[in-house]
């Protein structure tokens, strides 16, 4: 950065880490028992009815999105966009996942539609029951 001391390019640094962690803190977080989670419709009532999601951060780990499909059917997707990190969500109305950041598309097997990534994104099983959304990690 032209006219600018390693000082105030030290405090701009931390300042951009202090608001990526604070983005990142917004998401709803849970703990996974083993390689399960399971994300119940009371924290999650949008993955009740099939056309719902959520983003929702795993504890110690990455984000991910859930997309109830259908009655019987859902799919998780890792939320973190495998452009440039950044997090991922559910676009309902074009039935893909998008990134704001630089408009990476993926459809709901993880692949790339369309924006600067060649890489999809890593899909998870995931089971809809009776009050919950089951997701494997594995």
């Amino acid at each position: 950065m032209a006219g600018c001391s390693r000082r105030e390019f030290n405090l701009l640094l931390c300042g951009v880490a202090v608001e990526l962690a604070a983005c990142g803190s917004s998401l709803p977080t849970v703990a996974p028992v083993g390689n399960t989670l399971t994300l119940g419709y009371a924290q999650f009532p949008a993955l009740a009815s099939p056309g719902g999601a959520a983003v929702v951060g795993v504890k110690d780990s990455f984000p991910i999105v859930v997309v109830r499909t259908g009655d019987t059917t859902a799919v998780a997707l890792s939320a973190t966009c495998t452009h440039a990190g950044c997090t991922v969500g559910y676009d309902a109305p074009r039935d893909r996942i998008h990134c704001d950041c630089h408009d990476a598309n993926f459809d709901l097997a993880g692949n790339v539609l369309g924006g600067p990534t060649t890489i999809p994104l890593p899909v998870y099983s995931a089971t809809p029951g009776v009050d919950a959304v089951v997701v494997d990690l594995s």
